[in-house]
């Protein structure tokens, strides 16, 4: 399973960027400097999962965000040996409620990515949008799985006084709690995964969307054994790991 993920969303990205194996060697020993899945962060980050055990009724995945270090784990619950398994990370792009000087009326504004625990609520697939640069995807290619965890309380900065008019000096912005509905999808762009980019939701590669579809990572609500339930929405196209599905996510501010 490890194995798996480190083949399908870490190495798999890297052959088809440099199609070279001394350069995709180097970039995976680049990768490890800027993160690595190490015993003591783990141990650190098992107490804080942990503390949502009870949620966990059988063998299941779950995921892990630490906003800090911008990477997502993909964590496996083990029943049987009651302890969790990091399967695998890869980086991705929280919200940067700094980019709020850039908002003009009209546009959505920028909040922090919430911490907490989060249940998917629901979902859709991306139609592959893209954008007049022909680069940008913002939900990634078609047929991406967007996991929506529903409307969620958020810190933005308030950029506009009274009379609806933009404020000039980010020095005057007012920190503020306002409403964000909340996803996880992914994204393509310019902008770098490994640094706080969106306007709250977490961005991700495209692999790790197909990984996170198709082991069922969130989809515990949407099978019945190995049948599909939702009459709406397209299944996965290559379903694995059905005794395994799950639906939980923990964002942690930073793994203590």
């Amino acid at each position: 399973m490890q194995q798996d993920f480190h083949d399908e969303v870490v190495l798999k990205p890297l052959y088809i960027k440099h199609n070279d194996k001394a350069l995709v060697d180097k970039a995976v020993k680049d990768r490890a400097k800027k993160f690595r899945i190490y015993n003591q962060y783990w141990e650190k980050a098992k107490k804080q999962l942990w503390k949502k055990r009870n949620y966990l009724s059988h063998s299941q995945f779950m995921t892990l965000v630490d906003l800090s270090k911008q990477v997502l784990i993909v964590v496996l619950w083990d029943e049987t040996a009651k302890d969790f398994y990091p399967i695998g990370f890869d980086f991705i792009a929280s919200g940067n409620i700094k980019r709020e000087v850039e908002v003009t009326n009209g546009d959505a504004h920028y909040f922090k990515t919430p911490a907490g625990f989060f249940g998917i609520k629901s979902g859709w697939r991306s139609d592959g949008e893209i954008y007049k640069d022909n680069i940008t995807m913002p939900y990634g290619k078609k047929d991406r799985f967007i996991f929506y965890f529903g409307e969620q309380k958020g810190l933005r900065y308030n950029s506009f006084d009274e009379n609806n008019t933009k404020i000039t000096d980010p020095k005057k912005y007012k920190l503020i709690t306002d409403k964000l509905k909340f996803a996880m999808h992914a994204h393509v762009s310019t902008a770098p995964l490994g640094s706080p980019q969106s306007h709250g939701c977490i961005r991700m590669s495209n692999e790790l969307n197909l990984y996170l579809d198709n082991n069922l990572v969130f989809f515990k609500h949407l099978y019945d054994g190995k049948k599909w339930i939702h009459p709406y929405k397209k299944p996965p196209a290559k379903p694995n790991n059905h005794e395994l599905a799950g639906e939980y996510m923990l964002i942690l501010n930073k793994v203590y």
